[in-house]
């Protein structure tokens, strides 16, 4: 079994692009926006994405369709609704790191997004997903890829997108049923990181692997989540996907939870300190 390497810590409303949109003269500055909201939302949810002028943004607009064409079958007709409400924003960064920020979403996290957006091949992009109030946030998974392609030029897939928003929504359903999704994106993204190392992984491995991930976690996975995972990690495993990259950024997303837990713990310990101090008075 593995050294246990990291501790857990901390992780669109959007979708497809339809022809609908309007184009600005805007650098690398990609936005977004359902196409339902009213005046109102359309105002709050633009505030929450910190932009006073769409006019410096290459701007899109979203019709609850195009959610339907990826989330089907991913996700309930109830939770997709009826309206594209919710926006993204990205911007490419000078790095190669994925940073998310979520106003209103209530079913994803920002580590989530972070994971299916490495799976899909983005990097290199800041990214930030509102709404106009709380809403879950799944549809927003494949509107950031489509602004990705539209920022760098470069397709992604269909089946990549789809097995994108699987791991989207089988990290968030998991983590929904423990009361812990945190704990399932680092599962997750432990076992991709081993999956880039050796990507012909069996079955056995495989199921290993989600084991000494969730162990190292310090959670335990019942058999049926456990294949859930397998299932879904399978069919990663039989995509076209830049395994280098999600490598990359399931590191840095490993070693951010480090970081974290490290912080958190120094400051536990000199707490004590002061505790200890204050008793001789």
């Amino acid at each position: 079994m593995r050294n246990i390497k990291r501790v857990l810590a901390a992780v669109l409303a959007m979708v497809m692009m339809s022809t609908c949109f309007s184009f600005a003269a805007a650098g690398d500055r990609y936005i977004a926006i359902g196409a339902d909201l009213t005046d109102s939302q359309k105002e709050t949810v633009l505030k929450l994405l910190g932009v006073s002028d769409l006019d410096s943004y290459n701007v899109f607009y979203v019709t609850n369709q195009d959610e339907h064409k990826y989330l089907d079958g991913h996700v309930s007709a109830a939770a997709i609704g009826t309206k594209a409400l919710s926006s993204v924003l990205i911007e490419e960064n000078s790095g190669s790191s994925i940073n998310v920020s979520i106003y209103n979403i209530n079913y994803c996290t920002e580590g989530m997004y972070t994971n299916a957006l490495a799976t899909a091949g983005v990097k290199g992009a800041d990214v930030v997903v509102a709404g106009p109030y709380e809403i879950s946030g799944t549809a927003a998974l494949v509107g950031t890829i489509k602004l990705y392609e539209k920022m760098t030029g470069e397709a992604v897939s269909d089946e990549v997108i789809e097995g994108s928003v699987e791991e989207l929504t089988t990290t968030g359903d998991i983590g929904e049923e423990i009361g812990n999704k945190e704990a399932v994106e680092q599962i997750v993204a432990s076992v991709k990181e081993e999956l880039a190392d050796n990507p012909d992984m069996s079955e056995g491995e495989l199921v290993e692997e989600i084991r000494d991930a969730a162990e190292d976690a310090g959670i335990s996975l019942s058999e049926e989540n456990i294949n859930k995972i397998k299932s879904m990690l399978q069919k990663l495993q039989s995509l076209d996907i830049d395994w280098s990259n999600v490598k990359k950024q399931s590191e840095s997303f490993l070693n951010n939870i480090g970081s974290i837990v490290n912080t958190d713990k120094a400051k536990g310990f000199f707490s004590k300190i002061a505790e200890w101090i204050r008793s001789f008075f």
